[in-house]
C-alpha cells in the first residue's frame, strides 16, 4: 500500500510523462505534414531505348550546318555531298543501334554535285530524299568508296556508318574522258528500279569477277538474308541484279 506521502510525487511523475508524449506526437505530426516543392525534386532521366530517336539536350544542341559531308575524288573532278538548305547537326545524345551518344547526326536537304576539274563548273548529280540523315562518328568529311566495273569509275556513298537493320547505299558513276558524273540506279527487276539499296551493317559490299556482291538488310524474324549479285550496265547506267543467294543469319561473317 502506498502512503499519501508517496502518492503525490507518483501522480506528478505520470502527469509529466503524459505531457512529454503529447509534445513528441505533435513534432512527428508537424514533420510528416511538410511538403516538398516540385522544383526541389531531383530529375530522374528516362531509361534509354535502343530504337529511340536521338535526344537533344543542352550538351548536344542542334546547330545550323553548311559543311561538305562527303567527297569522291577523280582526275576529272570530284563528287561532293553538301546541304542545299536547312541542314542541322547535333550529337545523338543517347546510345542506340544508330551509334554512340557522342556521334554526329546531320539532317536536312542534301544534294550530290559534280565539280569538273577542266572548267571548274558545278553541276547537280542528284538530290537526296527529304529529311535526309547522315550519322558519322566524327565531323570529318567522309571519303566515298571508289571501285571500277568495266570501264566505269564508280563511287559508293553510305550516309550512316551503323544501323539497326540496313544501311542506305548510293552509287555514282564518272565517265572517263567525258568529265561527267551521274547517279547509278539499282534494277532488282525491269519493273523495280531503285535509287539506292540497303546493305547489312558491318558487312560491306565486295567487287569480284566483274560483279558487285552486296548483302541485303536483316530484320527480326527473317530466316534468311539475301546476298545479291549485280552486273553493271553502262548503257542503262544501272546495277542489274543477276542472281540472289539466300544465306542463314548464323552463316554471315561480319567485319570487326
Amino acid at each position: 500500500m502506498f502512503s499519501k506521502r508517496n502518492y503525490v510525487p507518483l501522480v506528478m511523475l505520470v502527469f509529466i510523462l503524459a505531457l512529454t508524449a503529447c509534445g513528441g506526437r505533435d513534432k512527428l505530426t508537424n514533420i510528416s505534414s511538410q511538403t516538398v516543392a516540385p522544383q526541389s525534386l531531383p530529375k530522374v532521366p528516362h531509361s534509354s531505348n535502343l530504337n529511340s530517336s536521338p535526344i537533344v539536350t543542352e550538351e548536344n544542341t542542334v546547330k545550323e550546318d553548311d559543311s561538305i559531308r562527303a567527297i569522291g575524288t577523280h582526275p576529272d573532278g570530284r563528287l561532293i555531298v553538301r546541304p542545299v538548305s536547312n541542314a542541322k547537326v547535333a550529337t545523338l545524345g543517347a546510345p542506340s543501334c544508330y551509334g554512340l551518344e557522342t556521334d554526329f547526326r546531320w539532317s536536312g536537304e542534301y544534294e550530290v554535285v559534280w565539280e569538273s576539274t577542266s572548267n571548274g563548273i558545278s553541276s547537280k548529280v542528284m538530290t537526296f530524299p527529304i529529311e535526309f540523315e547522315i550519322v558519322q562518328q566524327d565531323d570529318a568529311i567522309v571519303k566515298m568508296i571508289e571501285f571500277t566495273l568495266g570501264e566505269e569509275e564508280i563511287f559508293a556513298y553510305v550516309p550512316r556508318y551503323s544501323d539497326c537493320h540496313a544501311l542506305e547505299t548510293y552509287f555514282f558513276g564518272v565517265r572517263v574522258g567525258e568529265g561527267t558524273a551521274f547517279p547509278i540506279s539499282i534494277e532488282m527487276k525491269p519493273e523495280q528500279i531503285l535509287t539506292n539499296i540497303s546493305q547489312l551493317p558491318h558487312r560491306p559490299f565486295q567487287v569480284s569477277n566483274g560483279e558487285l556482291i552486296l548483302t541485303g538488310g536483316y530484320g527480326a524474324g527473317q530466316d534468311f538474308i539475301n546476298v545479291y549479285h549485280f552486273h553493271y550496265d553502262s548503257k542503262k547506267r544501272s546495277m542489274i541484279l543477276k542472281s540472289t543467294d539466300r544465306v542463314k543469319p548464323t552463316e554471315i561473317v561480319y567485319d570487326k
